[in-house]
């Protein structure tokens, strides 16, 4: 799989359009006329423009994951074995390895 466009990825509005970008590389636009709300596309693009970090971050919540166990204030040990599956696959479909 090919990797995708690093980050930090910005969000530039122009006539009610927001497209998100990489440097001078476009990676994405959403179009206000498309929607009835107007705002969803301007949450859609910074939404777009989070996921480096949203991956980058869920990656170190699964580290760290890996490398301990949960307990809580009481001393009671959580199974995180499902929360850890759910990050193993949002992960790998964030890096196209899942559809």
């Amino acid at each position: 799989m090919s990797r995708f466009t690093p980050g930090p990825w910005l969000v530039n509005e122009e006539n009610g359009s927001y497209g998100v970008f990489s440097n001078d590389a476009l990676l994405a636009v959403t179009l206000s006329d498309d929607l009835k709300d107007k705002d969803a596309a301007k949450a859609n693009a910074h939404l777009m423009a989070s996921a480096p970090l949203l991956l980058e971050v869920i990656k170190q919540i699964k580290e760290h994951l890996d490398n301990n166990l949960i307990v809580t204030q009481e001393g009671l040990k959580i199974n995180d074995s499902h929360l850890r599956d759910s990050i193993i696959d949002a992960i790998l479909r964030a890096e196209g390895y899942r559809l």
